[in-house]
């Protein structure tokens, strides 16, 4: 194999597609499509632009829910992608438009959370109640660090001990700006059936 030096755009390399719902100060949720993020058991990071909506509701309300987005829902997702709930719309937000009701625009289905303000998306299979614990300003980013508080999972995804069957799950994979699904496994990490 032969290697050489490139410079991409960004390195999403293939993070999964998660719809953040925030709430703003007149208790509306708002919808921002992100796609990075990582977890360790109960601790969650997520990366955010310092011009979205999703970071200033985030400073007035410190709750969110990762709504885990599943393979079939990219053009519903890509309809809301270049709409902003700032308004005016900063000047940094190129070809962005003000839409203060993503759920309706997006198809989307808003129900009430256990743990937290913002409302959950019926139509994500994996929801995940989050508390913000720290956030970090680093250039024109938000590095969010949140605590799980509560996971919701759509029955048809479990199995009978009420454990998320890894084959029946279909996350939305954004790879190098381009969605994609995942193949069927091809193996299993040791640590699989603990």
């Amino acid at each position: 194999a032969m290697h050489k030096q490139v410079h991409p755009k960004s390195l999403y390399w293939g993070n999964t597609v998660i719809l953040l719902s925030t709430i703003d100060d007149t208790d509306t949720t708002n919808i921002t499509p992100i796609s990075s993020s990582w977890s360790l058991s109960n601790n969650i990071v997520i990366g955010l632009s310092l011009n979205s909506k999703a970071i200033e509701n985030i400073e007035n309300c410190p709750e969110v829910v990762l709504n885990v987005a599943s393979d079939n829902l990219s053009d519903r997702i890509e309809s809301i992608a270049k709409l902003t709930g700032k308004d005016p719309v900063p000047s940094e937000k190129i070809g962005f438009s003000y839409c203060g009701n993503k759920f309706a625009l997006g198809g989307f289905t808003e129900l009430a959370s256990c743990t937290v303000k913002p409302s959950r998306i019926q139509e994500c299979l994996i929801q995940v109640e989050c508390l913000v614990e720290h956030i970090t300003k680093r250039n024109n980013f938000a590095i969010v660090e949140l605590r799980a508080t509560h996971v919701h999972a759509d029955a048809s995804l479990l199995k009978k001990d009420d454990v998320i069957d890894a084959d029946l799950w279909s996350p939305l994979i954004y790879n190098f700006r381009s969605y994609h699904g995942i193949t069927s496994a091809i193996g299993r990490n040791f640590k699989f059936d603990n």
